[in-house]
């Protein structure tokens, strides 16, 4: 019985080590490509703002962000670029699904009092932290239904056995005194 139990909670440990691994990856996948971004960003096309004497009319510039690919949606991508719009806000390339770099002319910011939004937010959706804190939440569910589901199936299987407790000692008195066989007679 004691092997059955040390392979049981070597498979739990096992398991959870597992879990942790993937957790890790999942979680260092996310910063290489946020760095992987940042890099690809500080390369783009260079776009002169125009801020000399001769051209009042400059331009400002600035990246939406959001998470798991939401602008790969056309509804959602033209309701930002509505939103977007409010404040100015000229949509200038579609990055990937997850980053849209709008322009708008400095002249602009005198009607941000007057917009619904935040005319300089860079994300779009769920916040960073609720998104990293849904994201373990999820994921400690999970592993929590897992763990709770293998216990259901582990008392089920181990529940009909028949066990008892062994005394490590004969007790003084008792019926499982150890009884010496008689010793031989002198003849």
């Amino acid at each position: 019985m004691l092997t059955v139990n040390a392979i049981i909670i070597s498979t739990i440990i096992l398991d959870v080590g597992i879990q942790y691994v993937i957790i890790d990856r999942i979680f260092r996948s996310k910063q290489g490509n946020k760095r992987r971004e940042e890099v690809e960003e500080e390369n783009l096309t260079r776009y002169e703002s125009n801020t000399s004497s001769d051209q009042p009319k400059g331009w400002e510039f600035k990246i939406l962000r959001t998470s798991s690919g939401g602008f790969r949606s056309r509804r959602v991508l033209s309701k930002v670029c509505a939103e977007e719009s409010q404040a100015g806000w000229i949509l200038l390339e579609k990055l990937d699904d997850q980053r849209l770099r709008f322009r708008r002319p400095v002249t602009a910011r005198d009607r941000d009092g007057q917009c619904q939004i935040d005319p300089y937010r860079t994300r779009y959706g769920l916040s960073e932290n609720v998104e990293t804190w849904a994201t373990i939440i999820v994921l400690l569910a999970i592993m929590s239904g897992a763990a709770f589901a293998g216990f259901i199936a582990m008392n089920r299987f181990f529940g009909d056995w028949q066990t008892r407790a062994v005394e490590s000692r004969p007790q003084a008195g008792s019926n499982n005194t150890i009884r010496q066989p008689p010793a031989p007679s002198p003849q």
